[in-house]
């Protein structure tokens, strides 16, 4: 499964969410009557454009043996009830403010209607407003959210869109949107969790240091290194954060460039690194994938741990090493040319041998996450 991607624009509905109003009118138009009104053909094709407002009003004096003259003054009443919800408008000028997020509006609208809003309501508060009066086209029509989404040049996982109308918020759901009905206390806490809290602040951090995301030890001394780049790859998908090399010959070094605070400068290729980069480069050709892991093969020992290093003059040995180069193995088809190691890492979880971590992964939730990538490396072989 994906990543959930940060989020760049926040879509909101205009009427019953950014206003709230009356159908409640002094005229023979009841409110449960208003609200036919409203949902009918006729009402939809005036927010569209298609009719003006006159031959609208006229046409729902027909359609509902109403006077054309008391659909006029209903919708003039309901216009005059219209309230701002000043919880809302603060919550948007606070989202504002939030680092790579832009606020829209998007609402079925007659022009005349979006006129008499302008006297109440500074439309600056968004980047832009998208209505049906406009584009010609209403929700729940997917056209008109596909423009929109062309028009902001997003795509649907970089947006949260909220309406009062379930079947709005499905449409929207259908193009990848995070959306929600809205529900003034419970949607604000639901939005400001996922624009401006833990997870988007992260999101935020890594794209304001994006290229820049290197290694350091506590001493504060840079460590320019390949695996913390490819985990962060590999968890975000996002390959403009990282700055990753290309690789021809299929092996891989911890380090990226010379190596930082290694007595003597040697350190050789790992297998460790280089099984990382096979199961989270997609771009490297399989030819080379199967090579490498041929080579990797050859690091075997009998009891099925994995050498560390390719250089046998450097004997290391981890089981989480172990597990991320049959991970690699498994997400070639390759696992089981090696049930040994398959058997020794089943051995060490189920004794708990990892409690306190291994020579190179120093706590046991990390040990955890690696033997959790060796499982989603192939989740559906049955020897996992």
């Amino acid at each position: 499964m994906s990543p959930p991607t940060p989020i760049k624009a926040v879509i909101f509905d205009i009427g019953d969410v950014l206003f709230n109003w009356s159908p409640y009118t002094k005229t023979p138009i009841s409110a449960r009557t208003f609200h036919q009104i409203l949902a009918s053909p006729t009402w939809h094709a005036f927010e569209c454009g298609h009719l003006t407002q006159d031959a609208c009003y006229a046409q729902i004096g027909l359609d509902f043996s109403l006077a054309a003259e008391e659909v006029a003054e209903a919708c003039a009443q309901a216009r005059g009830s219209l309230q701002r919800d000043e919880t809302l408008v603060a919550f948007i000028k606070e989202l504002k403010g939030v680092e790579g997020v832009h606020v829209y509006a998007m609402s079925n609208m007659a022009k005349e209607d979006f006129d008499a809003l302008a006297q109440m309501m500074d439309w600056a508060l968004f980047e832009r407003v998208f209505t049906s009066a406009a584009a010609g086209m209403r929700k729940p029509d997917m056209r008109f959210y596909e423009y929109v989404l062309q028009e902001m040049g997003c795509r649907g996982e970089d947006v949260l869109f909220v309406d009062d109308k379930v079947e709005n918020v499905r449409a929207a759901e259908e193009l990848g949107m995070r959306a929600f009905v809205w529900n003034t206390d419970e949607t604000v806490q639901c939005l400001r969790e996922l624009v401006d809290g833990p997870v988007a602040r992260g999101w935020a951090y890594l794209r304001r240091n994006r290229g820049k995301l290197m290694s350091f030890t506590d001493s504060g001394i840079t460590v320019p290194e390949h695996f913390a780049q490819l985990l962060i790859l590999e968890a975000t998908e996002d390959r403009d954060l990282v700055n990753i090399p290309p690789n021809s010959k299929g092996t891989w070094n911890f380090f990226a460039g010379e190596p930082t605070l290694i007595p003597g400068g040697y350190f050789p290729d790992d297998l460790d690194a280089t099984a990382i980069a096979l199961t989270v480069l997609s771009e490297t050709p399989p030819s080379l994938v199967s090579a490498t892991l041929d080579k990797m093969a050859q690091y075997a020992n009998a009891d099925g741990t994995f050498l560390t290093y390719f250089d046998r003059a450097k004997p290391r040995l981890d089981p989480v090493v172990t597990a991320n180069v049959l991970a690699a193995f498994y997400r070639s088809g390759r696992g089981a040319q090696h049930p040994r190691s398959l058997k020794h890492i089943r051995a060490v979880v189920q004794q708990c041998a990892y409690l306190s971590g291994t020579r190179y992964y120093g706590s046991a939730d990390v040990c955890l996450h690696f033997f959790t990538r060796l499982l989603q490396a192939a989740p559906n072989d049955h020897h996992l």
